[in-house]
């Protein structure tokens, strides 16, 4: 058939632009746990692909179009691709929740829909439930072949409905822009999916699911560069960037509010216990901050300053909502110590400023403004 020199040229070169991200993840470091299923993601997608140029060569007779191949290269293609959304479904997850990993009976339960597909492909021969081949050796799809669409494109959908939830959820205002890029990303390979369902001998999906891999790739190097390396906040740039877009742009109804939060005595704690604990407390004191900041009353940008200083960039009703949260902040800093039965007391000092939109100041001279607020709560800590 004429399709094939397209179809098969489609996989290869869909497989080798994949292969590039794959190399360029495994020569990496500090690899996160989302790179590592991105990793794995794209090891199924290769070996899907692979399997789909079987399927076309089978189907088109240039490897002998018997009823046994057509079977087998059928099972490969659909089972490697409800593979590859149930991979998918662990990277969004693993995205959305810091890194969290399920558990293996959590995976094994989340995987049942993968094998009642592999199952009713892999019997497919006998009982024809899903696709048989007629006496004209030709494919037809049997009653439940809509269980074969389903379980792919049900992973993707879950993990998209799931992260669109979470970004409109203003308990998780400060990670929107993570959860609208899970929630896009099943859209291309979705799209193209059903039309090659629909169309059986035009590649559409490999091409959906290099632009969506491509897509979450650089969105996870977008990632990195804009984190914090060690306590995975936001870093100063992206405070900087951020700062300057609601220093320009006023949300009517709510102010600006810049909070600086300091680690009392943290140079102690380095040097009774060491750089490896005080980095610990760093990545418990920006998870505290992180956990007072998941509110449904307003809307907060955390990050970290730089040494053992955080800032959190807010937009509230009034300034009393300030001081409340960082009275808050404070108490969950406090209670690590307790929760995580460290050796050492944790605290810290924050400083407080609010924007006047009818007098404009700098980006410096504001957060020079909260850094003042912070020498005097210090001062009287001390005091």
């Amino acid at each position: 058939m004429e399709y094939v020199f397209y179809y098969v040229e489609a996989y290869i070169a869909c497989s080798f632009l994949l292969g590039i991200i794959l190399f360029k993840i495994q020569r990496g470091v500090n690899k996160q746990l989302s790179q590592v299923y991105l990793g794995n993601l794209i090891m199924v997608l290769i070996l899907y692909f692979c399997a789909e140029i079987f399927w076309a060569l089978v189907d088109s007779g240039i490897i002998a179009s018997t009823k046994s191949l057509l079977y087998l290269s059928n099972i490969f293609t659909y089972v490697l691709l409800s593979i590859a959304s149930y991979t998918w479904f662990l990277l969004s997850e693993a995205i959305q929740n810091d890194k969290k990993d399920y558990n293996d009976p959590t995976k094994l339960i989340l995987s049942i829909p993968v094998w009642i597909a592999a199952i009713l492909c892999v019997t497919a021969f006998r009982t024809g439930l899903v696709y048989y081949v007629d006496e004209n050796n030709k494919l037809i799809g049997g009653k439940l072949y809509i269980v074969l669409i389903i379980v792919p494109f049900g992973y993707m959908i879950a993990a998209s409905v799931k992260a669109f939830m979470r970004a409109f959820s203003r308990e998780r205002y400060a990670e929107r822009n993570i959860y609208l890029m899970i929630g896009f990303f099943p859209v291309a390979p979705i799209v193209l999916g059903i039309l090659q369902a629909i169309y059986w001998r035009i590649p559409f999906l490999c091409y959906g699911a290099v632009a969506a891999v491509f897509y979450i790739y650089t969105s996870i190097l977008d990632n990195l560069i804009s984190l914090d390396p060690l306590t995975q906040i936001n870093n100063r740039n992206q405070m900087y960037k951020y700062l300057a877009n609601k220093m320009r742009n006023p949300d009517p109804g709510l102010s600006l509010f810049l909070l600086i939060i300091d680690a009392d005595k943290f140079k102690s704690i380095n040097d009774n216990y060491g750089h490896v604990e005080g980095d610990k407390a760093l990545v418990n004191i920006a998870g505290a901050i992180k956990n007072a900041c998941q509110g449904p009353r307003s809307r907060f940008f955390v990050s970290r300053y730089g040494g053992d200083e955080f800032v959190v960039v807010a937009e509230m009703a009034y300034r009393a909502e300030a001081t409340w949260l960082a009275e808050q902040i404070k108490t969950n800093v406090r209670r690590v110590s307790s929760e995580k039965n460290l050796q050492y007391p944790i605290s810290v000092s924050v400083g407080i400023a609010q924007y006047d939109y009818d007098q404009p100041i700098s980006l410096q001279a504001f957060i020079a403004r909260a850094d003042s607020d912070l020498y005097k709560q210090k001062k009287l800590n001390a005091g």
